[in-house]
């Protein structure tokens, strides 16, 4: 099947809960956004069945079809949100984030308010538009993992001890607590107090920054879906670099044009090389350095208390398959292994003894061959759980699955210092 195929069709409806009037319909095709819209009487039976069945005290959460899954969720029994997705190897796990991750790029930018006390639904239909690209950046196909593992999407910057003092220098010197580094949309450093952000922003913050049009500087009005999702905060980007930017989240100071005034000059422009090596990583996301074995095609490394991570795919040279179905690759594993087979992630609801007990037993390695198991063929994806680490990998075919263990448990072990 071709690449496209391989992604399928994602349709996302949001309706009021109350009248099921639609607020907006997006969609994806091959993990591209497009025009192409379901009928109403389409959406209007989604709708209808699921309201059906919260009259009758039943929670319809999903169903699945030969080659289609939805799913469906309300928040505040204001807002209902359903996604109808034929892409291949789908589990519920993937869909029920994207929803979450939905939802909170909808209070990021209208305020929660808006959305649970519909006054005027016309009104919030035009003020839901400037949504529409944060949430079309999560139905494409993006370099980010974040909105599926609920952790930060990080960069290992060689200069990184330095980057870290002149930026907690500058925030003490602003008298901001909230001040990160973002590449491309991946964390290179931030202060303490960005780092205590609650979810869903922690992720949704650099994700929005990395999906804006460039921009020399910005004054952006967002709510923080966790902290503050009533009240606005001002979130204050400045382009150091193309594609390198610095991020303030505030109130009322400091101003923008003070800040345009002094940080380039007093606190980054000494340091425009080590900023440029950071840039320089790209979606490689690693230092160039760190020596992974040449089978590696891609990693994806979480540290599951501190909600961070390192996605890569390019770890190592112009090899098959290509960047776009690596990443679907380590996505449909990851979803896999956290829906079957590894303990719950910190954050989960709270579980009984018994539970807990019956956890315990659960596996903390496996691995999975895509494609015909034979000798050089077939993709070798293993994922290891140690402690509050997660490693997931991509293998070449070449790579023995015998020795899969072993290779995961040193590249573990080598990339524990990063993260």
């Amino acid at each position: 099947m071709g690449e496209e195929g391989a992604r399928g069709v994602v349709h996302l409806l949001c309706l009021a809960a109350s009248s099921g009037v639609p607020l907006f319909c997006r969609s994806s095709r091959g993990g591209v956004p497009t025009r192409q819209q379901l009928p109403f009487s389409v959406i209007g039976s989604l709708n209808g069945v699921h309201m059906f069945g919260q009259n009758l005290e039943v929670q319809l959460s999903s169903a699945r079809t030969e080659d289609t899954t939805v799913v469906w969720k309300n928040f505040h029994d204001s807002i209902t949100l359903i996604v109808v997705s034929s892409e291949e190897s789908n589990l519920e796990l993937r869909l029920e984030r994207l929803l979450q991750m939905v939802f909170g790029a909808m209070v990021l930018l209208v305020g929660l308010e808006e959305l649970t006390n519909i006054r005027n639904v016309e009104r919030l239909k035009k003020e839901l538009r400037a949504s529409y690209h944060l949430i079309d950046s999560f139905l494409g196909d993006s370099e980010l993992i974040g909105d599926l593992t609920q952790c930060v999407d990080c960069v290992v910057s060689p200069e990184g001890s330095l980057l870290q003092e002149t930026l907690s220098g500058f925030a003490e010197a602003t008298s901001t607590a909230f001040v990160s580094l973002v590449a491309s949309g991946r964390v290179v450093a931030a202060t303490e107090g960005w780092w205590r952000l609650g979810m869903p922003e922690a992720v949704l913050l650099p994700w929005l920054v990395g999906s804006l049009p460039p921009q020399t500087a910005r004054d952006y009005p967002v709510y923080l879906p966790h902290g503050s999702p009533t009240v606005p905060h001002r979130l204050l980007t400045l382009m150091l670099l193309p594609g390198l930017e610095l991020c303030l989240l505030c109130g009322p100071r400091p101003p923008l044009s003070q800040l345009d005034a002094q940080v380039l000059e007093r606190w980054w422009q000494p340091l425009m090389e080590p900023l440029r090596a950071c840039l320089a990583l790209g979606p490689r996301a690693l230092p160039t350095g760190l020596p992974l074995h040449a089978d590696i095609l891609g990693l994806l490394l979480l540290h599951l208390e501190l909600r961070r991570c390192l996605f890569t795919v390019e770890p190592s040279g112009d090899k098959e398959p290509a960047p776009q179905h690596r990443r679907r690759l380590l996505r449909s594993f990851y979803t896999l292994v956290t829906s079957t087979h590894f303990p719950p992630e910190p954050g989960a609801p709270e579980e009984k003894v018994e539970d807990a007990i019956q956890q315990a037993q659960l596996p903390r390695a496996c691995y999975l061959v895509s494609g015909p198991e034979e000798p050089g063929a077939g993709w070798r994806l293993v994922a290891l759980h140690s402690g509050p680490r997660r490693l997931l990998l991509l293998v070449s075919p070449q790579s023995p699955t015998h020795g899969l263990w072993s290779l995961a448990t040193h590249t573990l072990h080598a990339l524990t210092p990063l993260l």
